[in-house]
Protein backbone atom coordinates (compact mmCIF):
# COMPACT_ATOMS: atom_id res chain seq x y z
CA UNK A 1 0.00 0.00 0.00
CA UNK A 2 2.74 2.60 1.12
CA UNK A 3 4.45 1.58 -2.59
CA UNK A 4 0.66 2.46 -4.44
CA UNK A 5 0.43 5.57 -1.98
CA UNK A 6 3.82 6.78 -3.19
CA UNK A 7 3.10 6.31 -7.27
CA UNK A 8 -0.05 8.27 -6.70
CA UNK A 9 1.74 10.74 -4.55
CA UNK A 10 4.15 10.81 -7.96
CA UNK A 11 1.25 11.17 -10.09
CA UNK A 12 0.13 14.20 -8.56
CA UNK A 13 2.79 15.87 -8.50
CA UNK A 14 3.62 15.20 -12.17
CA UNK A 15 -0.05 15.86 -13.29
CA UNK A 16 0.55 19.66 -11.24
CA UNK A 17 3.21 19.93 -12.61
CA UNK A 18 2.59 19.82 -16.17
CA UNK A 19 -0.84 21.76 -15.90
CA UNK A 20 1.30 24.44 -14.37
CA UNK A 21 3.66 24.03 -17.22
CA UNK A 22 1.10 24.45 -19.54
CA UNK A 23 -0.49 27.28 -18.09
CA UNK A 24 2.78 29.16 -17.96
CA UNK A 25 3.22 28.93 -21.89
CA UNK A 26 0.04 30.68 -22.31
CA UNK A 27 0.87 33.85 -21.64
CA UNK A 28 -1.27 37.27 -20.93
CA UNK A 29 -1.83 39.30 -23.66
CA UNK A 30 -3.83 42.89 -23.57
CA UNK A 31 -6.53 43.91 -26.26
CA UNK A 32 -7.28 48.15 -25.59
CA UNK A 33 -9.82 49.90 -26.74
CA UNK A 34 -10.28 53.27 -26.40
CA UNK A 35 -13.67 53.30 -26.11
CA UNK A 36 -16.68 52.77 -23.48
CA UNK A 37 -17.77 49.36 -22.55
CA UNK A 38 -20.94 47.85 -24.31
CA UNK A 39 -19.79 50.42 -27.53
CA UNK A 40 -19.64 48.71 -30.94
CA UNK A 41 -16.17 48.51 -31.34
CA UNK A 42 -16.14 46.97 -27.56
CA UNK A 43 -18.24 43.99 -28.56
CA UNK A 44 -16.09 43.38 -31.38
CA UNK A 45 -13.50 43.41 -29.04
CA UNK A 46 -14.76 41.24 -26.80
CA UNK A 47 -15.36 38.52 -29.21
CA UNK A 48 -12.28 38.66 -30.85
CA UNK A 49 -10.28 38.66 -27.67
CA UNK A 50 -12.43 35.16 -27.19
CA UNK A 51 -11.43 33.58 -30.72
CA UNK A 52 -8.01 34.96 -31.32
CA UNK A 53 -6.33 34.92 -28.37
CA UNK A 54 -6.30 30.06 -28.34
CA UNK A 55 -5.61 31.08 -32.25
CA UNK A 56 -1.31 33.27 -31.18
CA UNK A 57 -1.46 31.22 -27.54
CA UNK A 58 -2.49 33.75 -25.59
CA UNK A 59 -4.68 34.55 -23.11
CA UNK A 60 -6.29 38.23 -24.23
CA UNK A 61 -7.63 40.63 -21.68
CA UNK A 62 -9.82 43.48 -22.73
CA UNK A 63 -8.91 46.95 -21.44
CA UNK A 64 -11.38 49.82 -21.99
CA UNK A 65 -9.15 53.22 -22.30
CA UNK A 66 -12.13 55.66 -23.01
CA UNK A 67 -11.29 59.51 -23.92
CA UNK A 68 -10.32 61.68 -26.56
CA UNK A 69 -12.79 59.94 -29.07
CA UNK A 70 -10.09 56.89 -29.02
CA UNK A 71 -7.00 58.76 -28.65
CA UNK A 72 -6.30 58.33 -25.19
CA UNK A 73 -5.41 54.90 -25.76
CA UNK A 74 -3.57 55.05 -28.60
CA UNK A 75 -1.34 57.39 -26.91
CA UNK A 76 -0.69 54.70 -24.07
CA UNK A 77 -0.17 51.91 -26.80
CA UNK A 78 2.29 53.80 -28.45
CA UNK A 79 4.41 53.51 -25.32
CA UNK A 80 3.62 49.78 -24.57
CA UNK A 81 5.95 46.62 -25.39
CA UNK A 82 6.71 45.97 -29.06
CA UNK A 83 6.48 42.11 -28.75
CA UNK A 84 3.26 40.85 -29.35
CA UNK A 85 1.45 41.04 -25.88
CA UNK A 86 -0.10 44.19 -26.68
CA UNK A 87 -2.78 45.32 -29.60
CA UNK A 88 -5.21 47.82 -29.64
CA UNK A 89 -8.76 48.28 -31.58
CA UNK A 90 -9.21 51.66 -32.59
CA UNK A 91 -11.24 53.17 -35.36
CA UNK A 92 -10.82 55.83 -38.09
CA UNK A 93 -11.44 58.68 -35.92
CA UNK A 94 -8.70 58.28 -34.00
CA UNK A 95 -6.72 57.13 -36.37
CA UNK A 96 -7.25 58.88 -39.47
CA UNK A 97 -9.22 61.88 -38.43
CA UNK A 98 -7.73 63.27 -34.50
CA UNK A 99 -4.07 63.83 -35.90
CA UNK A 100 -5.61 66.74 -37.90
CA UNK A 101 -8.39 67.62 -35.39
CA UNK A 102 -6.27 67.84 -31.76
CA UNK A 103 -3.66 69.85 -31.44
CA UNK A 104 -1.26 67.94 -29.20
CA UNK A 105 -2.08 64.30 -29.49
CA UNK A 106 0.67 62.03 -27.69
CA UNK A 107 1.25 59.69 -30.92
CA UNK A 108 2.10 59.67 -34.55
CA UNK A 109 0.13 57.12 -36.42
CA UNK A 110 1.91 56.63 -39.18
CA UNK A 111 4.79 55.82 -37.12
CA UNK A 112 4.27 54.59 -33.86
CA UNK A 113 1.94 51.74 -35.07
CA UNK A 114 2.55 48.76 -36.62
CA UNK A 115 -1.18 47.90 -38.69
CA UNK A 116 -2.25 44.57 -38.27
CA UNK A 117 -5.79 43.97 -40.10
CA UNK A 118 -8.63 45.77 -41.29
CA UNK A 119 -11.88 44.78 -39.12
CA UNK A 120 -15.02 45.92 -40.13
CA UNK A 121 -16.87 49.56 -41.46
CA UNK A 122 -20.05 51.05 -40.01
CA UNK A 123 -21.79 53.19 -42.87
CA UNK A 124 -23.49 56.26 -41.66
CA UNK A 125 -27.00 56.85 -42.27
CA UNK A 126 -28.33 60.26 -43.49
CA UNK A 127 -31.73 60.88 -41.27
CA UNK A 128 -34.45 63.29 -40.99
CA UNK A 129 -37.41 64.05 -38.41
CA UNK A 130 -40.26 62.01 -40.48
CA UNK A 131 -42.38 65.25 -40.10
CA UNK A 132 -40.45 67.21 -42.51
CA UNK A 133 -41.61 66.34 -46.20
CA UNK A 134 -38.45 65.29 -47.53
CA UNK A 135 -38.27 61.51 -48.78
CA UNK A 136 -34.60 61.95 -50.73
CA UNK A 137 -31.33 64.18 -51.30
CA UNK A 138 -32.48 66.12 -53.73
CA UNK A 139 -35.98 67.19 -51.47
CA UNK A 140 -33.50 67.75 -48.64
CA UNK A 141 -31.69 70.21 -50.50
CA UNK A 142 -34.51 71.76 -51.97
CA UNK A 143 -35.64 72.04 -48.69
CA UNK A 144 -32.87 73.41 -46.48
CA UNK A 145 -32.24 76.05 -49.64
CA UNK A 146 -36.03 77.07 -49.24
CA UNK A 147 -35.49 77.42 -45.26
CA UNK A 148 -32.34 79.15 -45.17
CA UNK A 149 -31.14 79.16 -41.38
CA UNK A 150 -34.08 77.04 -40.26
CA UNK A 151 -32.55 73.70 -40.18
CA UNK A 152 -30.18 72.14 -37.55
CA UNK A 153 -28.57 69.04 -37.73
CA UNK A 154 -27.08 66.83 -35.31
CA UNK A 155 -24.28 64.74 -34.60
CA UNK A 156 -22.10 63.04 -31.36
CA UNK A 157 -19.76 65.59 -31.14
CA UNK A 158 -17.97 68.00 -32.62
CA UNK A 159 -15.25 66.52 -34.77
CA UNK A 160 -16.65 63.19 -34.87
CA UNK A 161 -16.95 61.29 -38.53
CA UNK A 162 -20.83 62.01 -38.26
CA UNK A 163 -19.71 65.17 -38.47
CA UNK A 164 -17.00 65.82 -40.67
CA UNK A 165 -19.43 63.60 -42.92
CA UNK A 166 -22.08 66.01 -42.78
CA UNK A 167 -19.79 68.86 -43.14
CA UNK A 168 -18.06 67.32 -46.30
CA UNK A 169 -22.11 66.81 -47.95
CA UNK A 170 -23.04 70.32 -46.76
CA UNK A 171 -19.82 71.83 -48.91
CA UNK A 172 -20.65 69.81 -51.69
CA UNK A 173 -24.13 70.47 -52.18
CA UNK A 174 -24.20 74.08 -50.87
CA UNK A 175 -26.41 73.78 -48.49
CA UNK A 176 -26.43 75.45 -44.87
CA UNK A 177 -27.35 74.02 -41.61
CA UNK A 178 -26.35 75.10 -37.86
CA UNK A 179 -24.62 72.20 -36.35
CA UNK A 180 -25.74 71.22 -32.77
CA UNK A 181 -22.75 68.98 -31.10
CA UNK A 182 -23.67 66.49 -28.75
CA UNK A 183 -22.15 64.02 -25.74
CA UNK A 184 -22.79 61.06 -28.22
CA UNK A 185 -24.94 59.84 -30.38
CA UNK A 186 -27.72 58.76 -28.23
CA UNK A 187 -29.38 62.28 -27.14
CA UNK A 188 -28.50 62.95 -30.63
CA UNK A 189 -30.64 61.05 -32.19
CA UNK A 190 -33.68 61.15 -29.48
CA UNK A 191 -33.88 64.83 -30.35
CA UNK A 192 -33.79 64.16 -34.28
CA UNK A 193 -36.69 61.55 -33.14
CA UNK A 194 -38.34 64.48 -31.06
CA UNK A 195 -37.91 66.87 -33.98
CA UNK A 196 -35.70 69.53 -31.80
CA UNK A 197 -33.31 68.73 -34.87
CA UNK A 198 -34.40 67.83 -37.88
CA UNK A 199 -31.16 66.11 -39.80
CA UNK A 200 -28.68 63.71 -38.64
CA UNK A 201 -25.59 61.60 -40.30
CA UNK A 202 -25.09 58.44 -37.65
CA UNK A 203 -24.54 55.05 -37.61
CA UNK A 204 -27.21 52.44 -37.98
CA UNK A 205 -27.12 50.47 -34.86
CA UNK A 206 -28.32 53.61 -32.73
CA UNK A 207 -30.73 54.63 -35.91
CA UNK A 208 -32.72 51.21 -35.91
CA UNK A 209 -35.01 51.78 -32.77
CA UNK A 210 -35.81 55.00 -33.88
CA UNK A 211 -36.06 53.99 -37.77
CA UNK A 212 -38.90 51.65 -36.45
CA UNK A 213 -40.70 53.75 -34.63
CA UNK A 214 -41.43 55.64 -37.57
CA UNK A 215 -40.15 58.81 -36.23
CA UNK A 216 -37.01 59.42 -38.39
CA UNK A 217 -36.39 58.35 -42.05
CA UNK A 218 -33.40 57.01 -44.02
CA UNK A 219 -33.27 59.05 -47.07
CA UNK A 220 -29.25 58.34 -47.60
CA UNK A 221 -26.44 55.66 -47.10
CA UNK A 222 -22.88 57.10 -47.13
CA UNK A 223 -21.14 54.40 -48.12
CA UNK A 224 -20.85 53.45 -52.28
CA UNK A 225 -22.67 50.48 -51.74
CA UNK A 226 -26.14 50.03 -50.49
CA UNK A 227 -26.31 48.32 -47.16
CA UNK A 228 -27.80 44.66 -47.14
CA UNK A 229 -29.83 45.37 -44.03
CA UNK A 230 -31.41 48.68 -45.48
CA UNK A 231 -31.35 47.77 -49.10
CA UNK A 232 -34.45 50.26 -50.23
CA UNK A 233 -31.81 52.95 -49.22
CA UNK A 234 -29.78 54.50 -52.11
CA UNK A 235 -26.48 55.66 -51.29
CA UNK A 236 -25.67 59.15 -52.10
CA UNK A 237 -24.07 58.76 -55.16
CA UNK A 238 -26.89 57.34 -56.17
CA UNK A 239 -29.31 60.58 -54.87
CA UNK A 240 -28.42 62.47 -58.30
CA UNK A 241 -26.68 65.20 -57.02
CA UNK A 242 -23.48 65.22 -58.91
CA UNK A 243 -21.89 63.38 -55.94
CA UNK A 244 -21.11 59.85 -57.76
CA UNK A 245 -18.08 59.60 -55.61
CA UNK A 246 -19.15 60.45 -52.42
CA UNK A 247 -17.75 57.43 -49.38
CA UNK A 248 -17.43 58.70 -46.12
CA UNK A 249 -16.96 55.55 -44.12
CA UNK A 250 -15.57 55.38 -40.67
CA UNK A 251 -14.07 51.90 -40.04
CA UNK A 252 -11.98 49.60 -37.05
CA UNK A 253 -8.84 47.97 -37.41
CA UNK A 254 -6.39 45.97 -35.53
CA UNK A 255 -2.94 47.77 -34.66
CA UNK A 256 0.13 46.67 -32.32
CA UNK A 257 3.00 48.96 -31.10
CA UNK A 258 5.86 49.81 -33.86
CA UNK A 259 8.55 47.22 -33.63
CA UNK A 260 6.76 44.02 -33.44
CA UNK A 261 8.39 41.14 -34.96
CA UNK A 262 6.95 40.38 -38.65
CA UNK A 263 6.23 36.80 -38.06
CA UNK A 264 4.06 38.08 -35.05
CA UNK A 265 2.00 40.43 -37.33
CA UNK A 266 2.03 37.67 -40.16
CA UNK A 267 0.47 35.38 -37.43
CA UNK A 268 -1.97 37.37 -35.87
CA UNK A 269 -2.61 38.60 -39.08
CA UNK A 270 -3.98 35.79 -40.77
CA UNK A 271 -5.49 34.40 -37.66
CA UNK A 272 -7.50 38.29 -37.76
CA UNK A 273 -8.28 37.58 -41.34
CA UNK A 274 -10.41 33.82 -41.02
CA UNK A 275 -11.69 34.88 -37.72
CA UNK A 276 -13.42 38.21 -39.36
CA UNK A 277 -14.60 36.09 -41.99
CA UNK A 278 -16.39 33.47 -39.88
CA UNK A 279 -20.10 33.48 -40.05
CA UNK A 280 -19.91 33.96 -35.92
CA UNK A 281 -18.29 37.60 -36.03
CA UNK A 282 -19.79 38.32 -39.25
CA UNK A 283 -23.04 37.92 -37.85
CA UNK A 284 -22.25 39.96 -34.91
CA UNK A 285 -20.88 42.90 -37.15
CA UNK A 286 -23.80 42.76 -39.45
CA UNK A 287 -26.23 43.28 -36.11
CA UNK A 288 -24.16 45.99 -35.15
CA UNK A 289 -25.05 47.70 -38.83
CA UNK A 290 -21.24 46.83 -39.68
CA UNK A 291 -19.40 45.10 -42.72
CA UNK A 292 -16.74 42.63 -42.09
CA UNK A 293 -13.56 44.01 -43.67
CA UNK A 294 -10.72 41.59 -43.89
CA UNK A 295 -6.81 42.18 -45.08
CA UNK A 296 -3.86 41.49 -44.39
CA UNK A 297 -1.49 43.60 -42.97
CA UNK A 298 0.19 45.15 -45.88
CA UNK A 299 -3.50 45.97 -47.41
CA UNK A 300 -4.28 47.61 -44.08
CA UNK A 301 -0.81 49.76 -44.15
CA UNK A 302 -1.56 51.10 -47.40
CA UNK A 303 -5.44 51.56 -47.00
CA UNK A 304 -4.53 53.57 -43.51
CA UNK A 305 -1.94 55.78 -45.33
CA UNK A 306 -4.51 57.00 -47.77
CA UNK A 307 -7.48 57.25 -45.08
CA UNK A 308 -5.23 59.65 -43.61
CA UNK A 309 -5.16 61.74 -46.89
CA UNK A 310 -8.51 61.41 -47.80
CA UNK A 311 -9.52 62.92 -43.33
CA UNK A 312 -6.97 65.35 -43.65
CA UNK A 313 -8.70 66.87 -46.53
CA UNK A 314 -12.29 66.54 -45.03
CA UNK A 315 -11.15 68.15 -41.88
CA UNK A 316 -9.13 71.38 -43.20
CA UNK A 317 -12.30 71.97 -45.51
CA UNK A 318 -14.85 71.33 -42.54
CA UNK A 319 -12.79 73.84 -40.37
CA UNK A 320 -13.33 71.47 -37.13
CA UNK A 321 -10.84 72.22 -34.45
CA UNK A 322 -11.27 70.32 -31.04
CA UNK A 323 -9.21 71.58 -28.11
Amino acid sequence: MAIVRRVFQLAVVAALFASGAAFAQKETGKLIVGYPSGQSVDVVARILAHRLGPAIGRLLIVENMPGQSGSLALAAVARMPADGSVMTLSASAALAGNPFLYRNLRYDTARDFEPIGLVYDAPLLLMVNSALPIHSLKELIAYVKANAGKVNYSSPGNGSVSHLAMSELLRRTGMEMTHVPYAGSAKSLTDLAAGEVQVAFDAVAGAQPYLASGKVRAIAVSSRERLTTLPSVPTVAECGVGMDDFDMVPWVGLLAPAGIPKPVVDKVSAELARIVQSPELSQRIAALGGRPRSSTAAEFRTFLRGEMGRWAAVVKASGARVE
